[in-house]
């Protein structure tokens, strides 16, 4: 008989991803934050870019932990908090790079 966790990803590999989300969810927004303070629309974009895979990137990392069903575990309740907090934060960055309607 198969064990079900062998389907599961194993835990540190889990917290991996979360971690590197987390780091490309902070990168980003620093990169939006030097768009902004050099004025540069096309870096802009790309930096809005960024920001949108790295949300991507959180979204699917969160799913990832949500899926383990060790909750007990300090270390995902740490790694949670850490990705909640980044969502957030790219979510006030997102509402500040609304462009105007000519930069489109």
């Amino acid at each position: 008989m198969t064990d079900v966790k062998q389907h599961q990803m194993p835990l540190r590999h889990v917290i991996d991803n979360a971690e590197k989300a987390i780091q490309v969810a902070t990168d980003a927004e620093m990169a939006v934050r030097h768009a902004q303070l050099d004025s540069n629309p096309q870096q802009l974009q790309s930096a809005i870019a960024q920001l949108e895979t790295a949300k991507r990137n959180l979204e699917q990392a969160h799913s990832q932990i949500e899926a383990q069903d060790n909750e007990g575990l300090q270390e995902l309740v740490q790694i949670k908090q850490q990705m909640e907090n980044s969502m957030q934060s790219i979510e006030m960055v997102s509402l500040g790079t609304e462009q105007p309607k000519q930069m489109r």
